[in-house]
């Protein structure tokens, strides 16, 4: 009898050893601890079983096991990104402290969030992938001098902190984003970066720059992660690529390429093709880019601020840019709202 009820002891201790080690299996799976569970996710069971299913599916589809965790952090961007609309003030004033708009519930599964509910929605699928993430409050200020409360992410990379903002990676715009391309403002920036217009109140210090902007643009242009990336390289292969689109007459698919260019940033990094307001010698800046190859010429001009151009400036360079010999085909013009840049771009046979 006591042998009969030590193997029933036995089988039963085996059975909550099983049972424990499930739970604490899909808690691992989900990245999740109880602190966590009780902030991110909903009061209702349902619904938080209707998060799961989004983040494990997000998983399924988007992770693969070779990944790095930079790689990871991307798709989770880019997934929100396309998936995610910011919840304007009216949506939420009525009752803030319970709208699914500040929950990661509002960004996952309404697909309508504020930057809270970004933040914990980037943070949960993190956590999920098994990257080190953490939720930072603090304030912002927009683009019309307005500071508020705000709330965005740090990531850990190859043991070293960076800023992530999933909502200003987000703004209301007529360009693609999302899994098309990604405006790379505000991914894996430095303190003093994001100190511009972002105060944190909690959180780690960021000085890497290894995944910083140049490692996030190449990689978003060539899927391939390079930390002494180039990423002139790239802009000259989208101008080039502008340039024989332009000579098929193929406007549509110019302009697809142009919203990259414009989204990668215009302005080389040795600042090349940056022509000033007391710059005159066009021509010859001209002549020189012609004679190594390229087809096709984008100016970004300083007039007073840095990478602004005034109406006065690009009206002087289309009218003063006529090379000997060279036939100007077309001229695009176009402004860029996310780097407040209007640049001028010529091709030529």
């Amino acid at each position: 009898m006591k042998k009969i009820l030590v193997k029933i002891t036995f089988v039963f201790l085996i059975i909550i050893s099983f049972a424990f080690n499930v739970f604490a299996l899909n808690i691992t799976t989900m990245g999740l601890d109880e602190s966590l569970m009780s902030t991110y996710l909903a009061e209702d069971e349902s619904q938080n079983l209707e998060i799961k299913k989004v983040i494990d599916d997000f998983i399924y589809n988007y992770i693969k096991p070779e990944m790095t965790d930079f790689e990871k952090e991307i798709m989770i961007i880019k997934y929100l990104v396309a998936t995610t609309t910011y919840a304007e003030e009216e949506e939420y004033n009525d009752n803030p402290s319970i709208n699914d708009s500040y929950k990661a519930y509002g960004a996952l599964i309404n697909h309508r969030a504020t930057c809270s509910g970004y933040a914990k929605a980037f943070d949960l699928i993190a956590k999920s992938c098994n990257l080190s993430t953490n939720v930072v409050t603090g304030s912002a200020r927009n683009t019309k001098n307005v500071e508020a409360p705000h709330a965005w992410n740090q990531i850990y990379l190859d043991g070293e902190w960076y800023n992530v903002d999933v909502t200003w990676e987000d703004p209301e715009s007529n360009v693609e984003v999302g899994f098309n391309q990604l405006f790379n403002n505000y991914i894996n920036g430095t303190d003093i970066e994001f100190g511009i217009n972002h105060f944190r109140e909690n959180g780690h210090i960021c000085t890497a720059t290894k995944y910083g902007k140049n490692t996030v643009a190449y990689y978003l242009n060539t899927g391939m992660i390079d930390f002494n990336a180039n990423v002139d390289s790239v802009r000259k292969l989208y101008e080039m690529q502008i340039a024989e689109l332009t000579m098929q007459n193929k406007k549509e698919e110019v302009k697809i390429i142009l919203e990259k260019l414009l989204l990668l940033g215009a302005k080389y990094d040795d600042n090349t093709n940056l022509i000033d307001s007391n710059d005159t010698n066009v021509t010859e800046y001209v002549l020189k880019r012609l004679a190594l190859g390229e087809k096709v010429i984008a100016f970004v001009t300083n007039a007073g601020t840095e990478n602004r151009l005034s109406i006065d400036k690009s009206d002087w360079l289309q009218n003063n840019i006529n090379i000997p010999g060279k036939t100007r085909l077309n001229k695009i013009f176009s402004t860029d709202g996310i780097y407040d840049t209007r640049i001028l771009i010529f091709s030529f046979e």
